[in-house]
């Protein structure tokens, strides 16, 4: 073997164990997640079969009315201990199957940063904002869109979202896009529906800041960043977003609602207001 040969042996083996090593964390993850899915599947199986067997030993009590006695006050007194004892059972088999997802959830959410490090999953593409007052808050320029909604995917403004949870719903961190949209969602609905509230609160407080916009950009990208209440609305599977926005002296000036879907951050509406 000549020693060219030997050196390219060398370097092949040593790229070899780099990328044994880097696709180290992945493999053991994908060696998590099927058992962890068969257990979750196993897991609901055996509730099922629990629940059913419960309503089968129901079924069969409420069927016998002649052994019952409901009529007679020891009759329906062991009626009444009968069904709570079935209760009971019930809410244990829900207990243990609802710890036993809630569990499994929680392994499988551990797995994701170990996907993230070999290229897998979404990150947060938009940074935080620096948690300053406005001003000296510099807002980015947001895009500009056609007036009659002919282009309701283009981009307007991409914001950086923590991660949201409220309810049963979690949302990891990551972008928040407001597009051009139309009368129903984004920039357009927004000048719409919402222009005028933004106009009068920039106008009143912050009169040398620049336009609405400008007061828009920073309430909205503090309020996702930096969220101090989050609601879930599980009719259109959006979070409501809440955070105050007061003055660089500390005054309340007004509480910024910016609604995002849940399913991937996009930007439904965003409005100020001055209770709540």
């Amino acid at each position: 073997m000549s020693k060219d040969a030997g050196l390219g042996a060398d370097a092949a083996r040593a790229r070899e164990t780099v990328l044994a090593a880097a696709i180290r964390p992945c493999v053991e993850a994908d060696q998590v997640v099927a058992p962890t899915l068969r257990a979750a599947y196993e897991s609901a199986v055996r509730g099922r079969r629990q629940l059913r067997a419960i309503a089968a030993d129901i079924e069969s009590a409420v069927a016998n009315q002649r052994g019952l006695a409901l009529d007679t006050p020891a009759g329906a007194a062991a009626f009444s201990r009968f069904l709570a004892v079935k209760t009971k059972d019930i809410n244990l088999v829900v207990a243990e199957t609802t710890a036993h997802a809630r569990a499994g959830a929680t392994a499988l959410e551990s797995l994701g940063p170990s996907y993230q490090a070999v290229g897998f999953g979404s990150k947060p593409e938009e940074p935080p904002p620096a948690p300053v007052p406005f001003p000296p808050y510099q807002p980015k320029v947001w895009g500009a869109c056609r007036a009659r909604g002919q282009d309701p995917e283009k981009v307007v403004r991409t914001f950086y979202h923590a991660p949201m949870s409220a309810g049963f719903r979690s949302l990891p961190a990551g972008d928040s896009v407001l597009y051009c949209g139309n009368g129903k969602y984004g920039l357009l609905h927004v000048e719409k529906e919402h222009e005028a509230q933004w106009d009068q609160i920039a106008n009143a407080r912050w009169p040398t800041a620049g336009n609405w916009r400008y007061l828009a950009d920073y309430a909205i990208a503090q309020a996702l960043a930096y969220p101090e209440r989050v609601e879930y609305n599980q009719d259109n599977d959006t979070f409501a977003v809440y955070r105050r926005i007061s003055s660089s002296d500390g005054t309340y000036v007004f509480t910024t609602r910016v609604v995002i879907s849940a399913s991937d951050g996009k930007i439904i509406t965003a409005f100020p207001q001055t209770k709540g």
